[in-house]
């Protein structure tokens, strides 16, 4: 009995100590400005991350622009979230749609995946992934 119980109390030391492999260090890898000079109209044109760390928390923000005429829409400063994965989510609210948006940094490439809402749902959600590239 003796022994379970300091089994017990050795398992709560130990999964309230941080490891080195929890700690993360800002800015992210995502940290910065991304394009997608291929954008049509509707598309995601433009990303930009800015993270910072403060008190073993970390966090991030993201603005979207997509592609229209004559220039740019832009969804404003959001913040998001940074999954356990090491991945960022953020959710766009606008007036007509929403998006869905996970990110993730390879090198100078960053993949979003995108998942469009119209908020009435009188259409289907359509989803999509873009590969920007580091400005």
């Amino acid at each position: 009995m003796f022994r379970l119980l300091l089994l017990i109390a050795g398992l709560l030391v130990l999964s309230t100590v941080p490891s080195q492999a929890q700690r993360i260090y800002c800015p992210l890898p995502e940290d910065g400005v991304w394009v997608y000079p291929d954008a049509e109209p509707k598309e995601i044109s433009r990303i930009e991350v800015e993270s910072k760390c403060e008190n073993e928390q970390v966090f991030v923000r993201v603005r979207a622009f997509t592609s229209c005429i004559p220039r740019d829409c832009k969804w404003g400063w959001t913040q998001a979230e940074l999954r356990s994965d090491g991945a960022i989510v953020v959710l766009l609210i606008g007036f007509l749609s929403s998006k869905k948006i996970t990110l993730k940094a390879f090198g100078d490439l960053l993949d979003a995946n995108v998942v469009n809402v119209v908020n009435d749902l009188s259409e289907p959600k359509t989803q999509r992934t873009y590969n920007l590239n580091r400005k």
